[in-house]
C-alpha cells in the first residue's frame, strides 16, 4: 500500500505538470484553461487505481512456473501493459519491504486513508450546513434584474449546486451601477457554465484520495483557472477591461468572509494580480506555434504517466481473519526449493508467517503472508497461496504453491546448506552476468513457439503448450526476429535478452535448471 501510494503521487505530479502545459497552451490561443486539471485531477485517482486493479482478456505471451509468480493468466492486468517501472527504480525499496508489504502497516495505511476521507467528507458537511444555516438570514433582492441573495459579508459569489443562486454582500449595494453589472455578469458567467458542479465534482474527487498533495494542488489551479476562464468570458461578451480590472480590484479590497466552499469571484490578491496581468496581456507573435508544442509535451507527459508501472498490489483476502497455532507456525518455518537456482524462506514473525524469495521474477524482498485456513497462506497481490503438505513420517515435507488456484509446483523442504548453495550459485550468477549454458538454444525455443516438449522442463511444456496460440498471435505481431542480444544476468539471477523484431523489440528473461531445460521465461515488448 506504501509503495501503491508514492506511485500515485508520482503519476499526479507528471499528470499536473501535463495539465500546466495544456494550460500555458490554452492560455495562448485565448482558450478555457480550466478542461485540464480537471481532467488531471480524474485521471490522478483513476489511472493508479485502474493500473493496480483493473485486467482485461489478452493473448497471453508470460511464460513462468511457480518461480515466477504469476503463470501466464488468461487476462493482461493493465500494470503488465506499462512499460516504465519508475517507482521501483526512483525509491529504493529493498530497507521497506517489511512495511510495504506488511498486512498490519497496510491495514493501518487504510485505516488512516478512510479516516482522512471521512474527516474531510465531515468537514466539507459542516461548513455546508453551516453555510446554509446562514443563507436563511440573508435577504433576497435584485441586483441588474438579476435576482440575488444580500449578505452581511458573503460574496460576491454562486452557492448551491441544484438550485444556485448570486450572493453579494450588502456593500455592492452602494457601489456603481457600472460595477454592480460586471458583478453581475461575473458570477451569471459562473452559472451559465455551471462552475459550482464543477467544483463539487472536484472536491469529490479529492475526498476519493485526501491524502495525495498533488491533488490539492491540482484543485487549487482549478480553481484559479475558473476564475480566469470566468474572466475571459465577462471581456468576451463586450465589457471594458479597465473598468472590469477596477471592480475586481474593489472586490479584493473587500475580501468575502467565507469562500471555501463556494464559487467565489475574489481568491487570494496575489491570484487577482495575476488575473488582471492575464487579461491585459497580448497574444504573441509565434503564439500557435507555441501552442503545440506546448501540447505535444502535455500529451508526451501524459502518456509517461500512463506508462509508469505501479508497484505489485498487497491486499487482503476477503473474509475473517484466520488463527494458527504457534506450533503449525514454527513447523511450517524453514527453506523450500521452488527450483534449482530459486527459494522460499518460511520464517515465523508474531503471529503469522512471512516469506522471503530468492530467485524470482516479480517478488522481492519479505513479504507478510495472509493465512486463509490452518495449512494455507496467501502471497498478497498476486493470487499465489502456499500450502503446506506433511510427509509421511507426520513433518511437513513440502511445500504446495497455487498460482490461480491452481496447483503447479510441490516445493521440496531443504535444510540450510541446501539453501545456502541456492543463494551462493544465484549470487554467483549475478556476480559473473555470464549466460547459463544452452540460454541462447532456449531463447530460440521460446521464439520458435514449436509443437515440442524437449529442452524444457514438464511444467514449462504445459505452460507453452497452452499458450501457444496466443503466443503465436503476440509474436505474429512484432513480425520475425531480425536480432539478438545477452544484456546480463538479473538481480534476481535470470538471463535477459534484448531482442528485435521486424515491427518492435521486446525483453526476454531466461532461466534454465541444472540440467539445461528451460524452466521459465518471460517476454515483455519495449
Amino acid at each position: 500500500m506504501l509503495a501503491w501510494m508514492v506511485y500515485a503521487v508520482l503519476v499526479a505530479i507528471a499528470l499536473g505538470a501535463a495539465a500546466l502545459m495544456a494550460e500555458q497552451a490554452a492560455k495562448h490561443r485565448r482558450r478555457p484553461s480550466r478542461w485540464p486539471w480537471i481532467m488531471a485531477i480524474a485521471a490522478s485517482i483513476l489511472l493508479p487505481a485502474a493500473m493496480a486493479t483493473v485486467s482485461l482478456p489478452r493473448p497471453s505471451f508470460v511464460f513462468t512456473s511457480a518461480s515466477a509468480q504469476g503463470a501466464a493468466p488468461d487476462v493482461l492486468a493493465l500494470r503488465d501493459a506499462t512499460s516504465i517501472p519508475l517507482a521501483s527504480r526512483a525509491i529504493d525499496w529493498s530497507g521497506a519491504a517489511p512495511y510495504t508489504s506488511s498486512t498490519r502497516v497496510n491495514a493501518i495505511l487504510v485505516d488512516i486513508w478512510i479516516a482522512s476521507s471521512f474527516t474531510l467528507l465531515l468537514f466539507l458537511g459542516v461548513g455546508t450546513a453551516l453555510f446554509h444555516w446562514r443563507k436563511w438570514r440573508w435577504a433576497p433582492g435584485t441586483l441588474c434584474g438579476e435576482p440575488v441573495l444580500v449578505s452581511t459579508g458573503v460574496g460576491p459569489a454562486v452557492a448551491g449546486l441544484i438550485r444556485s443562486r448570486i450572493v453579494v454582500p450588502a456593500w455592492v449595494m452602494e457601489e456603481s451601477s457600472e460595477q454592480q453589472r460586471y458583478i453581475v455578469a461575473h458570477e451569471r458567467s459562473h452559472l451559465r457554465a455551471r462552475d459550482p458542479l464543477l467544483v463539487a465534482a472536484a472536491m469529490a474527487l479529492v475526498v476519493a484520495m485526501p491524502w495525495n498533495p498533488l491533488l490539492w494542488w491540482q484543485f487549487h489551479r482549478l480553481r484559479c483557472a475558473i476564475e480566469v476562464d470566468c474572466d475571459a468570458r465577462v471581456l468576451s461578451d463586450g465589457g471594458d477591461i479597465g473598468d472590469y480590472c477596477e471592480t475586481l480590484i474593489q472586490v479584493g479590497q473587500n475580501q468575502s468572509e467565507f469562500t471555501g466552499a463556494i464559487t467565489a469571484m475574489s481568491e487570494s490578491r496575489s491570484f487577482l494580480e495575476r488575473r488582471i496581468r492575464i487579461m491585459l496581456s497580448t497574444p504573441r507573435k509565434w503564439a500557435r506555434g507555441v501552442s503545440f508544442a506546448l501540447i505535444s509535451v502535455a500529451l508526451g507527459l501524459a502518456v509517461f504517466a500512463a506508462q509508469v508501472t505501479p508497484p505489485v498490489a498487497f491486499t487482503s483476502p476477503a473474509g475473517h481473519a484466520v488463527s494458527v497455532t504457534a506450533d503449525a507456525l514454527d513447523a511450517y518455518a524453514g527453506f523450500y526449493a521452488l527450483s534449482d537456482y530459486s527459494l522460499a524462506t518460511i520464517e515465523r514473525k508474531g503471529s503469522g508467517l512471512t516469506v522471503t524469495p530468492i530467485g524470482q521474477f516479480l517478488a522481492q524482498g519479505t513479504i507478510d503472508l495472509t493465512a486463509i485456513d490452518e495449512h494455507a497462506f496467501l502471497v498478497p497481490g498476486v493470487d499465489v497461496t502456499l500450502a503446506f503438505v506433511k510427509g509421511a513420517d507426520g513433518r511437513i515435507g513440502t511445500m504446495e504453491v497455487r498460482e490461480h488456484g491452481i496447483p503447479v509446483i510441490d516445493a521440496p523442504r531443504i535444510d540450510k546448506a541446501a539453501a545456502e548453495r541456492i543463494r551462493k550459485d544465484v549470487a554467483l550468477r549475478v556476480k559473473e552476468q555470464k549466460p547459463f549454458p544452452g540460454s541462447e538454444k532456449a531463447l530460440r525455443l521460446v521464439l520458435s513457439n514449436v509443437d515440442r516438449r524437449e529442452g524444457m522442463t514438464p511444467e514449462m511444456a504445459d505452460i507453452l503448450a497452452r499458450h501457444r496460440a496466443s503466443s503465436a498471435d503476440y509474436l505474429a505481431r512484432l513480425g520475425p526476429v531480425q536480432s539478438y542480444r545477452f544484456e546480463g544476468v538479473t538481480d534476481y539471477g535470470w538471463d535477459i535478452y534484448d531482442v528485435q523484431h521486424e515491427h518492435g523489440a521486446q525483453q526476454v528473461f531466461i532461466q534454465l535448471d541444472r540440467h539445461g531445460l528451460l524452466a521459465n521465461a518471460v517476454m515483455r515488448r519495449q
